[in-house]
């Protein structure tokens, strides 16, 4: 067993690598994350240490959903940031490889949100919303380089949209269902992997563009 970390980046670095294991873990097994004992296993701690990190795996899942969050938004930072102008098709395409870079990304995006409300005492959910504001707030500002109106609630109607079609497409048992049937519906929704994610980002890209168009014309009345 290796030794316990004491200095901050040791700490640090040791709470990264326990994430790296929850996210292995939920990549490979089908019963996800089942325990903190598996996890434990998995990242090579005792289990009395990795509770020195995270109290519960309901905790290890909403900061496993935070540095995804974060990688994320760093994306849209560094890519706001260059001077080659940003169309809505491009903030669209960072969602998407953001999705296709980390199996966590969207599944724990719809997770946490019941874990918050039930499983995540309140003073960490709290933390959680203002340093996920935070990140919001440094992505606008730099987004709005590229577009003037761009604002926080933008960005919420994407992310809702995001999570709307991913529950009611990609995560609906029914749907999943009638597409192993081969069942066709007068809806003609994505099957596959590929066909969801084009989907979402065409979705995404129509939305952003028709949000900053009504921006605009409500400044001009």
């Amino acid at each position: 067993m290796p030794p316990r970390a004491i200095h901050p980046e040791d700490k640090l670095r040791k709470r990264e690598s326990i994430l790296d294991a929850a996210q292995y873990l939920w990549a490979t097994q089908t019963d996800r994350l089942s325990s903190m004992d598996a996890l434990a296993q998995a990242s090579g701690v005792a289990k009395g240490t990795l509770y020195l990190y995270f109290r519960s795996k309901e905790e290890v899942l909403l900061a496993l959903h935070e540095r995804d969050m974060e990688q994320f938004f760093g994306r849209v930072i560094e890519r706001a940031q260059q001077p080659e102008p940003m169309q809505a098709q491009d903030l669209s395409k960072l969602v998407i490889e953001s999705i296709q870079s980390s199996p966590t990304f969207m599944p724990l995006a719809s997770l946490c949100l019941g874990l918050m409300e039930r499983h995540i005492p309140v003073e960490l959910g709290v933390a959680f919303k203002l340093r996920i504001t935070e990140q919001i707030d440094k992505a606008v500002l730099a987004l709005q380089q590229h577009f003037p109106k761009i604002s926080c609630t933008t960005m919420m109607q994407c992310y809702a949209l995001m999570l709307g079609l991913w529950q009611l497409i990609k995560q609906n048992p029914v749907h999943q269902h009638l597409v192993a049937q081969g069942i066709e519906t007068n809806c003609q929704i994505p099957a596959t992997e590929e066909q969801f994610l084009e989907f979402l980002g065409n979705s995404l890209a129509t939305l952003l563009t028709g949000l900053l168009a009504q921006a605009h014309a409500d400044d001009s009345l």
